[in-house]
């Protein structure tokens, strides 16, 4: 593992003690150089002790039968006694001394002056924040209400009379009117618009029984909803290899063929039963087919899809999706839009 460098120490003199029995030993020598090696000790102002400053006159105390003098070290000096006599041991000269009462006065007038501009920052910021709370408890200014002139309706009334929209096909109650098979198919053939095209109608019907259009589960289902008629017609598509059952159920409203159809996605045994006819769709129903559907307001529509030769179909290719587009959500919607316009 990493590690930085190691702190740096201090360097000690090796402090070997003396051999007596060394007779060339000068012991007024190693007295005198011990002193000169011996360590200063310099405490920070919260480890002195508290105790009152003696004159020179006070520094002797009486101990026992014999007057002492206290060491200096238990006097307790000023920061400008101890800088004098540290310049003293030193044997400072005179512009050194000077030189170090121009930085000491410096830096008292420097505190001073970091002090008084920390007071002033410091009441600057309670002001700022007394200012803060009194406008917050202030009431915002209204915003003048410009009167309504008279005659003229305010903007609450335009909202609350406005008429609400309502689609018109969203319901049988205000699209009343039945499909009929002419609406939807009106001729020999039908021609969508983007086919590739015209469709052949081979044969149409109406039922007034819906569970008829459906098989098995589905027609069940069929059975239960408000569903008053279902208009069919089967076709050849516009390259006769297709041929196709396309309907419409008339329900109830919009949340009943939303429903229909959320059923039919979730999957059902059984589906649309195809209309089958002589000729080109005799064979229609009876191989596996495609299912197309989709809806419409209150109109569920659909389409059954097999090929004209009797063969399944099993995957929904590139044609199959063309019939759908074209029968589904072109052809059927673009007859029963007329029915949104509003009277």
């Amino acid at each position: 593992m990493a590690h930085g460098p190691s702190p740096f120490g201090v360097p000690q003199d090796t402090q070997a003690h003396p051999n007596p029995s060394n007779p060339g030993f000068d012991w007024a020598e190693f007295d005198e150089r011990s002193q000169m090696r011996a360590p200063t000790v310099r405490l920070s102002p919260e480890d002195h002790t508290p105790a009152v400053r003696l004159s020179l006159e006070e520094r002797t105390v009486r101990l026992g039968s014999k007057d002492r003098a206290l060491p200096p070290t238990l006097v307790q000096r000023s920061p400008e006694e101890e800088m004098e006599a540290h310049l003293d041991q030193i044997q400072a000269s005179r512009p050194l001394r000077r030189a170090a009462q121009r930085a000491r006065r410096r830096t008292k007038w420097w505190l001073v002056a970091l002090a008084i501009v920390s007071a002033i920052a410091v009441a600057a910021a309670c002001a700022a924040g007394a200012f803060i709370v009194l406008r917050e408890g202030e009431p915002e200014p209204a915003a003048p209400t410009a009167e309504p002139v008279d005659g003229e309706p305010s903007a609450a009334d335009e909202v609350s009379g406005a008429p609400e929209v309502v689609d018109p096909i969203a319901s049988r109650e205000t699209d009343t009117a039945p499909i009929s098979i002419e609406e939807l198919f009106g001729g020999d053939t039908i021609t969508p618009a983007g086919a590739a095209g015209p469709y052949k109608v081979l044969e149409t019907e109406e039922l007034s029984n819906c569970a008829d259009a459906g098989l098995d589960e589905l027609a069940e289902l069929l059975a239960d909803t408000d569903c008053t008629q279902t208009v069919r017609g089967t076709l050849i598509s516009p390259d006769g290899e297709y041929a196709a059952t396309a309907g419409v159920l008339n329900l109830a409203d919009t949340a009943e063929s939303d429903a229909l159809r959320a059923a039919i996605d979730a999957g059902l045994d059984g589906g649309f039963a195809a209309l089958r006819t002589d000729g080109e769709a005799e064979e229609l129903g009876r191989a596996a087919t495609m299912v197309g559907y989709n809806t419409y307001g209150h109109y569920l529509m659909f389409v059954v899809i097999g090929r004209t030769d009797g063969e399944p179909i099993e995957d929904a290719d590139e044609p199959v999706r063309a019939i759908v587009a074209d029968l589904v959500d072109v052809w059927f919607i673009d007859q029963l839009n007329p029915r949104r316009d509003v009277q």
